[in-house]
Order: C-alpha cells, then structure tokens, then sequence
C-alpha cells in the first residue's frame, strides 16, 4: 500500500509542508494528495499561552473511536476546553467540550468516527480553552490511521516553534522506530533509535524547538520499510 499526503500549516512563525508516505509491498493503492492552509492571523493576546502550557497532546485508535489526550503543566486550570476537528487542515468544527479541572492536569476525549471515514481522511484536531472573555489554542494535531501489519496509527504535533515535535505511533507488534531530522544539506542533525513495544508509543524529538531557521525533513521509519517524511521550514 502507498499513499501520499501533502498538506501546509501556517502556525505562529512555522510554515510546515507535510508529505507522508507509507509502503506496504502486499498492496498497491493509487496515491492522492491535497494542499491545505491553516491561518491563525486571528489570535488573541492569550493564544499561545495554550500552546506553551502544554506537555502533550498525542491521539491513538480504539475501535471507532479517535482516543484524544493532553497535559497541561500546572494542576489548577479554568474554563472549559472546546475539542475541534477538521478533514482538510483549514476548516475546524466543535465536536465536543471538557470542563476544565482544579485538581488534575492530564484530559482525555473519545472522537466517534465512522471507519470508512477514518480510512480516507487525514485528522487535524485543535484545542481551544476558554476562560470568559480569554481564548488561547493549542497546536494543531495530525492523525492517520494506518491498516499494514505493523502500524495502526501515527500522529505528530509538529510545530517546534513553542515547543519539540512529539510523535506517536500505535503499533500492532513489538517494533523498531528510527525517527531522525535532516536539514537541507541532507546532513543529519538529530536521530533516534527505538524498540518500540505494541500499543501506544510517545517520542518528544527534545531539542527540535532550537532548531535554526530553515528547512527540514522528518522520517519516521517503522521497522525498515513503513515510512513516514515531513517536510519541515522553519523561519
């Protein structure tokens, strides 16, 4: 199987051109691609505060279900938290709402989507807290459900302007996972090696927030052959 997925984000100072591609030798599936923007010239004085608050925020499949969850630094939070999702990376909608807590950090919401929709559209999910007249976002999440023998799900939160990029990659069977970035000299600057266990598997690429301007390639390779590149430009 091989599919192709080209999108661009434009977050904050981060302009993010995403190809993905993963190959399965059993099938061959004719590639599609699309070009989408995210503009968020709409900000408010406290839009980053979200985004810089938080410790994580990484998705994985349960059955139909899209699993959501992130952690904020700091214990006491107020307002509530509005979950929005988007099949294009531009056009967000409300699909649920979390109360904010006092005592715990860490949220989790459940997302029902239909299989066959899952299987033909890439994922953006986005966070927006809402204190009265205050609204801050989170980064934008990508998510792609994958059906090979090895691979479920990855999703990336890609922006390393506020904070380094995390990966999550769901796995059918213990793995090895070989994330490393590339500048455009094709000079690797950062490479990690993992044996990575079946389920749910979290990375923070640290450092990826000082990297210099300029451009970038992400791969995320499963076990040799299942791959994942992202073009990253930095500015």
């Amino acid at each position: 199987m091989r599919q192709h997925f080209k999108s661009i984000l434009f977050a904050q100072s981060l302009l993010l051109a995403t190809t993905v591609i993963f190959a399965n030798s059993n099938h061959n599936l004719s590639s599609t691609s699309n070009e989408d923007t995210i503009s968020t010239n709409k900000k408010t004085a406290g839009n980053a505060l979200l985004s810089e608050r938080m410790v994580s925020f990484h998705a994985a499949f349960q059955g139909r279900t899209v699993s959501l969850h992130w952690n904020l630094a700091g214990e006491k939070q107020t307002g509530h938290f509005n979950v929005e999702r988007s099949f294009d990376g531009e056009h967000f909608v409300k699909v649920g709402e979390i109360g904010a807590s006092n005592t715990s950090s860490e949220y989790n919401y459940f997302d029902d989507i239909k299989l066959s929709v899952m299987r033909k559209n890439d994922l953006y999910y986005r966070l927006q807290q809402v204190d009265g007249d205050e609204n801050s976002y989170s980064k934008v999440l990508i998510v792609r459900m994958y059906q090979t023998h090895s691979v479920s799900s990855i999703s990336v939160t890609p922006d390393p302007t506020i904070n380094d990029i995390q990966v999550n990659v769901q796995l059918k069977e213990n793995s090895y996972v070989v994330m490393k970035i590339n500048d455009s000299n094709g000079d690797e600057v950062m490479k990690r090696f993992e044996k990575a266990g079946e389920g749910t598997n979290i990375y923070n690429l640290e450092g990826t927030s000082k990297l210099k301007p300029g451009n970038y390639k992400l791969d995320i390779i499963v076990n040799s052959n299942e791959k994942m590149t992202m073009q990253l430009i930095k500015s």
